[in-house]
């Protein structure tokens, strides 16, 4: 016997059809007959009369009511008290995430609660994958694989930064010409699959970058010292009072960040409030919009 198909019993009685007993649930109305099926098999029951205006309790429906309203309190006294113990005993919440949505979280730490904790693993680092499993995964694109709970937390938008030296006598936003024969400052080449890295090799023309890094801190290092032009992240680059953006924000380069929950910790209080810190960090950042010139 599963608790879930006890649940939707109780919502059937309540409500007193199938349909009404999956809106009060928030699930479809064939989720709601099914289980009501495999509960009537388990027992050898039947536990509601259908009628044209919806489902009514049999004697056996009737008989068993009290004993199910007793496994719901049960279960209620349970959560709360892991949710009391969850809240006196706060866990180390990892989260894996890439260099940009890392850098986001760092970011946004002076806004975690009080009492929350959290590890923030890079997911481009293997080996610290293998040792730490994290609870949370931040990924870039909607994730493919596994189940689990997946939600949209933002977009980092992207542009070509640089000293103010690089757009002298020029009008902002520079052009694909004006661009094409500046320095420019690229990724290493185990990172040429990026999309970046296609991009700006285009917009260059081929030429080669004036120099390789392997990620968007050093680039803004790089850049701030003139040695060329980066692509970053707006919220990196409009931080930076050194550079200034020399284009506008690069549509093929707008990336979609969502965060994955494996399903068996997704109820998890602590879980659940990084999760809500993680859309506060990324509303708070890519949310930021400011125009060239």
């Amino acid at each position: 016997m599963d608790w879930a198909d006890l649940r939707i019993f109780l919502a059937i009685a309540q409500t007193g059809s199938l349909r009404r007993a999956a809106d009060l649930l928030g699930v479809a109305q064939p989720t709601v007959s099914r289980h009501l099926q495999r509960l009537e098999s388990d027992l050898g029951l039947r536990l509601f009369d259908r009628a044209q205006d919806g489902h009514r309790l049999t004697k056996d429906g009737e008989e068993l009511l009290p004993g199910i309203r007793d496994v719901e309190n049960a279960v209620d006294r349970v959560q709360q008290q892991t949710l009391r113990i969850s809240q006196a005993r706060p866990e180390t919440v990892c989260v894996g995430a890439g260099e940009t949505a890392a850098a986001i979280l760092a970011r946004g730490l002076h806004i975690l609660s009080d009492g929350l904790r959290v590890e923030l693993i890079l997911t481009d680092r293997p080996d610290l994958i293998r040792d730490r499993k994290p609870d949370i995964m931040i990924t870039h694109g909607l994730p493919r694989e596994g189940e689990g709970q997946v939600r949209r937390v933002g977009t980092v938008e992207n542009a070509i930064y640089g000293l103010p030296k690089f757009a002298e006598s020029q009008a902002l936003p520079l052009t694909d010409e004006a661009l094409s024969v500046l320095p420019w400052l690229g990724f290493t080449r185990q990172q040429d699959h990026y999309v970046t890295t296609a991009w700006l090799t285009r917009v260059m023309r081929g030429r080669a970058p004036s120099a390789r890094l392997m990620n968007s801190d050093l680039m803004v290092a790089a850049a701030k010292r003139g040695a060329g032009v980066a692509v970053l992240p707006t919220f990196k680059g409009d931080d930076c009072p050194e550079l200034m953006r020399l284009t506008g924000l690069i549509a093929p380069l707008s990336a979609e960040y969502w965060v994955k929950i494996p399903k068996h910790i997704g109820r998890n209080p602590s879980i659940r409030a990084v999760m809500a810190w993680i859309i506060d960090c990324f509303r708070r950042d890519v949310g930021f919009r400011k125009d060239v010139g």
